[in-house]
């Protein structure tokens, strides 16, 4: 289901992490059903190290936050939805403030969050992009505010026709930090994150794995988008 030019590296578990999700009108709603192992650096091939950009992404706190340190020449992001969940006996989940951001964020460039991961603890959510150089707070449909040194942005909505947000929010963060790391092109955050936008965008409109769009159909619809 992959392209050919991604390497993938698996660690061994019992089982892998699966979520039940329903969206209605009051937002997302999280049931766990599997939860794969632990991911730490010695989960990494040696050669990871020498990547020159890294996200982190963990989905049910599986993600060792020493894994931020993992990376010494990269560009470092993360969306720390799955720092701030918990489950019940029946897995479903409810958001909490990151119980203990310092470690990762005094090594990140990015910081991404949506609005239902910070459910119920906003205002500290938002003391986060205070202390990072960039950050994306994202409202699905209604677009995302751009966090620059601290200072707020507001990003405008790519218009779509949704089919499956899910993974969305993923998508906008790594096209941001790939778009802001290019060579030639990178530094800056306002484009890239109307970059990202498009990205996720193009990835609501299609089901599953099928919406994550190529860098051909990403680059098509980027130039569209900038003739408006």
């Amino acid at each position: 289901m992959l392209p050919a030019e991604i390497e993938l590296v698996s660690a061994p578990a019992m089982a892998t992490t699966r979520f039940a999700i329903e969206y209605g009108p009051r937002g997302r709603r999280l049931a766990l059903k599997a939860r794969a192992a632990e991911l730490g650096p010695r989960d990494l091939p040696a050669h990871f190290a020498s990547a020159v950009i890294a996200y982190l992404g963990p989905v049910a706190n599986e993600v060792d936050p020493l894994l931020v340190r993992a990376f010494p020449e990269a560009a470092v992001g993360a969306g720390a939805q799955g720092w701030c969940r918990l489950w019940d006996h029946d897995g479903l989940v409810r958001m909490r403030p990151w119980p203990e951001p310092d470690p990762v964020l005094s090594r990140l460039q990015a910081l991404f969050l949506s609005s239902d991961d910070v459910a119920g603890w906003e205002s500290e959510a938002l003391s986060l992009y205070q202390r990072v150089p960039l950050g994306a707070l994202t409202f699905a449909a209604r677009g995302a505010v751009l966090f620059v040194n601290g200072e707020r942005h507001t990003v405008v909505p790519e218009p779509a026709v949704e089919i499956d947000p899910t993974g969305a929010g993923d998508v906008f963060a790594a096209a941001f930090m790939i778009r802001h790391n290019l060579t030639g092109v990178g530094n800056d955050p306002w484009e890239a994150a109307a970059y990202a936008a498009v990205a996720g965008a193009l990835t609501v409109e299609g089901p599953g794995i099928e919406g994550v769009p190529s860098a051909a159909a990403l680059a098509a619809r980027w130039e569209a988008s900038r003739r408006r």
